[in-house]
């Protein structure tokens, strides 16, 4: 029963938490996730983006979460059968489908990233309280660095753990350490736990704040040091993309004076300024990862084509 309860909060940790990534990257490949409405991508996919043919194969058919690229391998998040809520092993599969392997016995993991040989994870002890560890990549070395959290929303990344408190009426963004210390408040106002409320990019930090009495909403960047803040604004919505060579990447959902939504793909320099639209969107199109400085979509046909910094489409063949 108590599972069940906690089904929510679950299915809110898998949009943020633990650095949350639909896609992954490594040389000209990229693995993301299936839209779960398409039974034909169900899963995690591997695309090789060559410029023409861009072939996709599908490596895992089942439910699974934070595909990530380490090498030859994919390590994935295996949803436990039969659960109701989001909840399961974390596991890996080469990259060519074959050598699917457990890297933890138990199913209580419900988020991971990896920096380096390092997998940082979220998860629940015994008494389902949520906590934060890390382990090798062999699922050996297993730490608990952050036991009993009150929170579930959560990014991880230089040493430190970003997060909103989503206990307190203000649902403030903060910062501390992974031993528990230097606590401090990043935001002024509520952050949203999910959507793109806040990420992560390297060392810069996005997050953005929900609208005061006078319905103004701002969007910043931020070093993870806690300097260099600068503000933006938007008639629309955004959501993160990336983050290269000092300019921010995102989509920005506005609509115009037909009530219709338009969708693009802009892009900011770090210090708040020129704000640029690269390309339009088409509806239902969906971004997939980054290849050096490219942007990767994917159609809703299934044809995978690519961006530039400049707008330029590389689009496939087939």
């Amino acid at each position: 029963m108590k599972r069940i309860l906690m089904s929510t909060i679950l299915v809110l940790s898998l949009l943020i938490g633990a650095i949350p990534a639909s896609a992954a990257v490594k040389e000209n490949k990229v693995v993301w996730l299936g839209d779960y409405g398409d039974a034909a991508w169900k899963g995690v996919n591997l695309t090789t983006v060559d410029g023409k043919n861009n072939v996709t194969k599908r490596v895992y058919k089942d439910d699974a979460y934070f595909p990530t690229l380490v090498g030859d391998w994919i390590y994935f998040l295996k949803q436990e059968t039969g659960s109701d809520v989001i909840m399961g092993q974390i596991v890996k599969v080469k990259t060519d489908g074959s050598q699917l392997s457990e890297v933890t016995k138990d199913n209580t993991y419900s988020g991971f990233s990896v920096d380096g040989n390092i997998i940082y994870f979220g998860g629940y002890d015994k008494d389902y309280n949520y906590e934060i560890g890390s382990m090798n990549l062999d699922g050996t070395g297993k730490k608990i660095l952050l036991p009993k959290l009150s929170f579930w929303s959560y990014v991880v990344g230089k040493g430190y753990v970003f997060y909103v408190d989503t206990n307190s009426d203000q649902s403030l963004l903060y910062r501390m350490k992974f031993d528990g210390s230097g606590k401090t408040a990043i935001s002024k106002k509520s952050v949203q736990p999910r959507d793109g409320g806040y990420s992560l990019f390297e060392n810069t930090l996005f997050y953005a704040e929900e609208p005061g009495a006078d319905n103004k909403q701002n969007w910043y960047l931020l070093d993870i040091s806690g300097t260099n803040k600068k503000t933006f604004t938007s008639k629309g919505t955004i959501s993160p993309v990336g983050y290269q060579n000092k300019h921010f990447f995102f989509e920005e959902s506005v609509v115009n004076a037909s009530k219709k939504t338009i969708r693009t793909l802009t892009k900011i320099n770090r210090d708040g300024s020129q704000k640029k639209t690269i390309t339009t969107l088409a509806e239902g199109d969906q971004f997939i990862g980054s290849l050096g400085t490219t942007f990767v979509y994917k159609t809703t046909t299934g044809k995978v084509y690519q961006i530039g910094q400049d707008g330029k489409l590389t689009k496939s063949s087939k």
